[in-house]
């Protein structure tokens, strides 16, 4: 109610200076047309008694004092020896000069007319004829000010009327207002108290809450997912790490036991230095993971000559690959630039070259492709390796997820949640195809990325 109470306050306001304005207008035109007709009437019969004499003059004010009406207004004609020789007006208001301009004049005589009294200021109008006689024209001020009153009460009732009106449609709509802020206010609520899954009511308006509703939907979607990211890091963390590092607990626990030589000793150090690092590479990937996709790296986001990346990346993935009887084919097209962060686009690319080289057996096909496409800049890296089950395409994105082909193989099942959470920060899309045999990997840059 109080949201109502304010804007109704502020809309009388501003109805009020226009109503304001509006009766100050409609006084200042009635002045005016009264002195405008004062003025016409007197050049009138100024112009009667020059051309066609006194007595038409005479006839002209018999006849206008015989049908006088507050709308025609009074006269006086005074001779020259200021005696009056006709008008309704009983005597010449002291202190009015002859000027041909209409001036206002305080009457405070109540017999200055004989249809009615006198109070207040009147209109009036002199000239000097050619003879030397005095008229006067004077216009009593009372059919105006009962217009003016009459403006005055209207203007009254529609101003009631219109914060009456006010009042009530900024009630219905303060009503309306309130209760789509009570459903996000009570959508917060539950969310304060631990339910993510909650979501703001929608209505079939689509309207600007629609829109902010989407916004915060979307907002609470994102923080749902990264919570439930976390949740799922803490235990993959618990449960994954827990066996490096029982390992490395009871390698030290068993070498304290015995009595070793210094050979011994040095080759335990050696393995224990090889778990740890593998920690270390591990809590390193999830946090580059987590930073990227808290987009903590859009700050460092430049023109990337992709040209120049992937045959850097090629020609290095090369030498590891000749070294272990396999063939890596380059092929990318010249030109290629995007916007995004050259150290993640690496990091990604490199991730899947050295997926597809680990998992290919000797004398193994593994291709990089870039070029533009209709869609945009699509990148493909192909192996006919052992491949991935269709059913596991979206696991093997998740982290710390390795199937159980890969077990006997060094990893931390973090290489490809980390180029998801790349590809997501560069809008780019990422999909697995079977390669018959092997894994096919697509990215795929959108042309508003691309350049």
């Amino acid at each position: 109610m109080r949201i109502a109470l304010r804007y109704a306050g502020i809309y009388a306001i501003f109805m009020s200076l226009g109503l304001g304005v509006l009766y100050w207008a409609s006084s200042h035109y009635v002045d005016e047309q009264i002195r405008t007709g004062l003025q016409q009437r007197l050049y009138e019969l100024v112009r009667i008694d020059k051309e066609k004499g006194r007595a038409s003059l005479m006839t002209t004010l018999d006849a206008q004092q015989a049908g006088n009406t507050k709308q025609q207004g009074h006269f006086l004609l005074l001779n020259p020896e200021h005696k009056k020789i006709v008008g309704d007006l009983q005597a010449w208001p002291q202190d009015l000069t002859i000027n041909d301009q209409v001036v206002n004049v305080w009457i405070a005589d109540k017999t200055i007319s004989k249809q009615e009294t006198a109070d207040g200021y009147w209109p009036m109008i002199t000239a000097t004829l050619a003879d030397g006689s005095r008229l006067l024209l004077a216009q009593s001020l009372a059919q105006a000010e009962e217009l003016q009153e009459v403006i005055l009460y209207t203007i009254i009732i529609i101003l009631l009327s219109s914060v009456g009106l006010a009042l009530t449609m900024g009630w219905f709509i303060s009503r309306a207002l309130l209760a789509r802020i009570d459903k996000i206010n009570s959508t917060a609520k539950a969310i304060s108290s631990g339910d993510y899954s909650q979501r703001v009511p929608y209505s079939k308006r689509n309207d600007e809450f629609d829109e902010l509703a989407t916004q915060l939907n979307n907002m609470l979607k994102r923080i749902e997912q990264l919570l439930t990211g976390m949740r799922q890091v803490t235990d993959n963390i618990a449960h994954d790490l827990r066996q490096p590092l029982s390992r490395l607990r009871n390698r030290l626990e068993i070498t304290l036991l015995e009595q070793r030589d210094t050979l011994e000793y040095q080759q335990v150090l050696g393995e224990t230095i090889e778990d740890a690092d593998e920690l270390i590479h591990t809590f390193n990937a999830l946090l580059e993971i987590a930073q990227t996709e808290a987009g903590s790296f859009r700050g460092e986001w430049q023109t990337v000559d992709m040209t120049a990346l992937l045959l850097g990346l090629g020609e290095l993935y090369q030498e590891l690959a000749d070294s272990q009887g396999k063939q890596l084919t380059v092929d990318v097209q010249q030109g290629l630039k995007v916007t995004g962060n050259r150290h993640l686009l690496a990091q990604a690319i490199s991730n899947l070259l050295d997926n597809a080289i680990k998992y290919t057996s000797d004398k193994g096909q593994i291709t990089l492709l870039a070029q533009h496409s209709l869609q945009g800049l699509i990148l493909q890296i192909s192996d006919n390796g052992p491949g991935i089950p269709a059913e596991k395409h979206s696991l093997v994105m998740e982290r710390f997820y390795r199937l159980d082909t890969a077990r006997s193989t060094r990893g931390n099942g973090l290489g490809l949640s980390l180029v998801k959470a790349v590809m997501q920060l560069h809008t780019m899309t990422i999909s697995l195809q079977d390669n018959q045999p092997g894994l096919s990997v697509t990215l795929l840059l959108k042309k508003n990325s691309a350049r």
